[in-house]
């Protein structure tokens, strides 16, 4: 957990803290002293969530390690590009199936062929279409969020304290930890993935004889991958929704009412 992430809420309520008490007002300092704590209870709150999802993922062989915010924005700017070559895969594929249908339609002795191969590869090519799409704005989002997730944790638990604003505090972090999670196990799923699939090689003539089964072997796969992905993200949006409620019904109180 970087230090500047901790500081920068709990510095803001110490430091008012402080002037209030050097203008002689202990009560309302101290309440702002207790503010410093509960902004620094829900960081470590959220920190020991990620250690738990941390524990229970190394048991189904899953690696996520999301000890500090940096980590959070490192994977998630991982998971930006193990999407986008996600995408990149399905699209070349897609551009190997139709290159080789007007390779076979250019004579009319293998005219009668591309009709044998959009039959085929019909269904493949459908599911690469959508893991293509799927996949280039899973990697916009998580872009996105690497910029932002520091801010998130910061903004977040800065506000937890403050009554009127209590609900967006505990809204930005319960989002931070599910789309965190969401994100590094998708990515992990989809890297996997791509390990099982190949592209097919335009010089090697059993590639072109076998182009059904090797695009139809890479759309399950993908598209595999892509279902738990959006399995993942919205189990997420429902456990988001459930952490802000827990959040809010967090009290903290280290002063006598």
């Amino acid at each position: 957990m970087e230090l500047y992430v901790v500081a920068a809420g709990v510095a803001v309520y110490l430091a008012v803290g402080a002037i209030y008490w050097g203008l002689g007002q202990r009560g309302a300092a101290l309440r702002y002293f207790e503010d410093a704590v509960i902004s620094l209870i829900f960081i470590l709150v959220v920190q020991a969530i990620f250690s738990a999802a941390s524990q229970v993922a190394s048991l189904a062989g899953i690696e996520i390690n999301l000890w500090s915010s940096l980590e959070v924005s490192k994977a998630s700017a991982t998971a930006s590009r193990v999407f986008w070559n996600a995408s990149r895969r399905a699209v070349d594929l897609i551009f190997f199936v139709e290159a080789e249908k007007a390779v076979l339609a250019s004579t009319p002795l293998t005219a009668p062929l591309v009709s044998v191969l959009s039959g085929s590869t019909g269904w493949s090519l459908s599911e690469l279409s959508l893991v293509a799409i799927v996949y280039m704005h899973f990697s916009f989002v998580s872009e996105v969020f690497s910029m932002i997730s520091a801010y998130m944790l910061t903004i977040g638990s800065t506000l937890t304290p403050v009554p009127k604003l209590r609900k967006l505090g505990v809204s930005l972090l319960s989002l931070y930890i599910s789309t965190s999670l969401a994100i590094v196990f998708s990515s992990q799923i989809t890297c996997d993935a791509l390990t099982k699939t190949r592209l097919p090689q335009a010089v090697n003539p059993a590639d072109w004889v076998n182009i059904a089964s090797i695009v139809g072997d890479a759309a399950v796969e993908l598209g595999r991958v892509m279902t738990l992905s959006l399995v993942a993200s919205a189990l997420a949006t429902i456990g988001g929704i459930g952490l802000a409620s827990a959040f809010d019904s967090i009290t903290v109180s280290v002063l006598k009412p």
